[in-house]
């Protein structure tokens, strides 16, 4: 069986004019030069988590290596390693009470 591959998705000019700003605002508010699949995975995880369809945790502590998180849901607190090269925004699972949560990595208030 031949595995699948990714086909691209067609935009028009103005979409794509569009995208490109938004990416640039993002690069420039950010401080990194993003390539497009960090990029987007960042902005789809956070746009589900404020649509509502994931929950956004809250990082209480940050250090290079990990970060302390608070899940919104039960209010459990857990430690979790965040190895170099880890994007802005993570998906992940509390493990006290399994709800599937947003972890903004740039955003630790």
């Amino acid at each position: 069986m031949v595995p699948a591959r990714q086909k691209p998705i067609s935009l028009n000019t103005r979409n794509r004019d569009i995208i490109d700003s938004h990416k640039k605002r993002f690069d420039g508010a950010t401080g990194q030069k993003s390539d497009w699949g960090s990029f987007l995975a960042t902005v789809t995880l956070l746009g589900l988590a404020a649509a509502g369809i994931y929950h956004l945790a809250k990082t209480t502590n940050r250090s290079p290596q990990s970060v302390d998180v608070q899940c919104c849901q039960c209010g459990g607190d857990f430690m979790l390693a965040v190895p170099q090269g880890t994007g802005r925004a993570i998906y992940i699972t509390c493990p006290h009470c399994n709800e599937e949560l947003v972890l903004d990595l740039g955003n630790s208030r």
